[in-house]
């Protein structure tokens, strides 16, 4: 699990990830037309597990404890705490998962 070919894919998903949300820090949330929309759906997808974990009974995670009217609740700093590590811990599971199938692979190839 903790193979430098895990380390060599987790750093590859970290680096396309940040290539990923370059154009939004570049344009300081300024997006184009083009853009914008798949930008909202790529933050909404990063941010949907919080409430995932709000709604199943987990404390402290969303401001007002979830109840914000007719409005969706902002994540608190532990919930954006929570949000890093469960992204981080979900990419290295991707890239021992790719590791693994690519060693596999490999030995598979070598055997014959």
């Amino acid at each position: 699990m903790f193979e430098r070919t895990t380390v060599k894919v987790l750093l590859v998903i970290a680096v396309a990830y940040a290539g990923v949300w370059l154009p939004y820090v570049l344009w300081q949330g300024n997006l184009p037309a083009w853009l914008s929309s798949p930008y909202a759906v790529w933050g909404f997808i990063q941010v949907t597990p919080v409430y995932i974990l709000n709604g199943a009974g987990v404390p402290w995670l969303l401001q007002n404890n979830g109840h914000c009217g007719w409005g969706w609740c902002s994540p608190t700093v532990f919930g954006y705490i929570v949000l890093v590590i469960f992204w981080v811990v979900v990419a290295w599971l991707l890239a021992w998962f790719i590791s693994y199938l690519a060693r596999r692979s490999n030995q598979f190839f070598q055997s014959k």
